[in-house]
């Protein structure tokens, strides 16, 4: 199946080993990333492996954020649920629910879940594919509950790669509607271009400026950390955990480099309940 260039571009980023299931990887390769080619080659040799770096740090982030809370609740003899927004093609839903057959995973987008619905063909049948604007909270709770998600199940919510492209009013409300409903969350975010290192600052700017080109978009936020605390703390979030891409690249290749410097990489992580 063809998915659009800068879905292929995010897959191209990919580090392949973060995916580990049979089913995931039976899923990865139905995927058609020719339309990305014309975007990832806009791209030099340094620039690809520094955008690697930081698209692989965030899923790796985002897959083990979750994996942990579903541990926590299995050492106490719970299953969890888990809330994928903006999910569209990405393998993330597939290797939660081969891991963890136990848990719900709802994969949600306004576009493209009937046909990752047919590529993933109930293997495996804990993934629930919803049809919904993510900002359209009411729509929102509304097929959840059709889908039989349990308002009193501990539950998590991730939002990988979206953050940059939301107004920040919808930020807010989606926000405050998963604490409300008391939904854990996961996501990341880009940093103010000011706030990055000036020897890695060109990387975000120039990605974001040739996407903007590619697929003609409007805007693209980017916030400090404070501020992103603040949106948290609004929504009614106590622990908050905001962390950069040193951490997580030492633990997901054994080394800090190409992010070793202080604020060297633009991409932060959160996690709140």
């Amino acid at each position: 199946m063809k998915i659009s260039a800068t879905s292929a571009l995010v897959l191209n980023w990919t580090d392949h080993k973060l995916w580990q299931s049979p089913e995931t990887l039976s899923f990865n390769s139905q995927l058609d990333l020719s339309e990305g080619e014309q975007l990832f080659n806009l791209f030099s040799e340094e620039e690809t492996f520094m955008h690697l770096q930081a698209v692989s740090g965030r899923k790796y982030f985002m897959k083990n954020t979750v994996l942990a809370f579903l541990e926590e609740l299995s050492k106490q003899n719970q299953s969890g649920q888990v809330i994928i927004l903006a999910a569209g093609l990405a393998p993330l839903s597939i290797e939660i629910a081969s891991t963890f057959s136990t848990c719900q995973v709802f994969d949600v987008d306004k576009y493209l879940m009937n046909e990752k619905h047919e590529l993933v063909n109930g293997i495996p049948p804990n993934i629930e594919f919803i049809d919904c604007d993510i900002t359209d909270l009411n729509a929102l709770k509304e097929k959840l509950l059709n889908r039989n998600f349990k308002m009193d199940m501990p539950s998590i919510a991730v939002m990988e790669g979206i953050i940059y492209y939301l107004p920040m009013e919808d930020l807010k409300n989606i926000l405050q509607f998963l604490k409300q409903n008391n939904v854990a969350f996961a996501g990341d975010f880009c940093l103010k271009p000011e706030l990055v290192n000036e020897k890695t600052r060109f990387y975000l700017s120039d990605v974001f400026r040739k996407i903007k080109d590619e697929v003609q978009l409007d805007f693209i936020n980017f916030y400090s950390e404070e501020e992103i605390i603040n949106l948290l703390k609004e929504a009614g979030y106590k622990k908050i955990c905001v962390s950069n891409m040193q951490q997580i690249q030492e633990d997901r290749t054994g080394d800090k480099y190409p992010f070793s410097e202080k604020d060297s990489c633009w991409v932060m992580t959160i996690y709140a309940e």
